[in-house]
């Protein structure tokens, strides 16, 4: 009986083998990501990626990826401002390999980010005959679906035939004065 077990699991060891060899060209990917928005919601903070991929040949992929950019309020001058931005993005990735388990890839794509916030702004100045400064602050509703171009620059490691590691910064250009960097760490699989 012990002989057989063992004849069992070579076999199952060496069929996870083979195909630990033959790779895929589907991929999933999930990391934490940091990101930084710019003026007029000065916001930064961590959020998360999942993603899945379809790998085209050698140089080219295309992903499809859900993100939290932001979810944090903040105590500015004026008073408080609070962000929350989640996208979903589409984006290429060319690839250059760069050593034998390392790739250099670049990403561009169209991101689709629901921002939902506010920020505070000066409504009016008022000097009093006392020389007393009077401010009236108001506040700037966001809630709007965009769509962000997106370019990033990233290094790919693979660990083995399915599993790679990748460290990258995403820039999501600027609209309607709602722009963000990112840079994010992320573990992937090859199925």
């Amino acid at each position: 009986m012990l002989r057989v077990c063992s004849k069992m699991l070579l076999i199952g060891v060496a069929v996870l083998a083979s195909q630990a060899h033959a790779t895929s060209d589907f991929y999933a990917v999930a990391g934490a990501q940091y990101s930084r928005s710019g003026e007029p919601v000065d916001v930064s903070g961590a959020g998360y990626q999942l993603g899945a991929g379809y790998v085209i040949n050698q140089q080219w992929s295309v992903e499809l990826s859900a993100e939290q950019l932001f979810a944090e309020k903040k105590q500015v001058e004026l008073g408080q401002s609070r962000l929350d931005s989640d996208a979903l993005t589409l984006s290429v990735l060319g690839k250059t390999r760069i050593s034998d388990d390392a790739v250099l890839f670049y990403r561009a794509g169209a991101s689709s980010v629901d921002h939902e916030g506010y920020y505070p702004y000066v409504v009016s100045k008022k000097t009093l005959p006392n020389a007393t400064v009077v401010t009236t602050v108001g506040y700037k509703d966001i809630d709007d679906d965009l769509v962000h171009g997106v370019l990033g620059l990233g290094l790919e490691q693979n660990f083995t035939a399915q599993w790679f590691g990748r460290a990258e910064i995403v820039h999501l250009f600027k609209k309607d004065q709602l722009q963000a960097d990112t840079f994010r760490l992320s573990l992937g699989y090859r199925y």
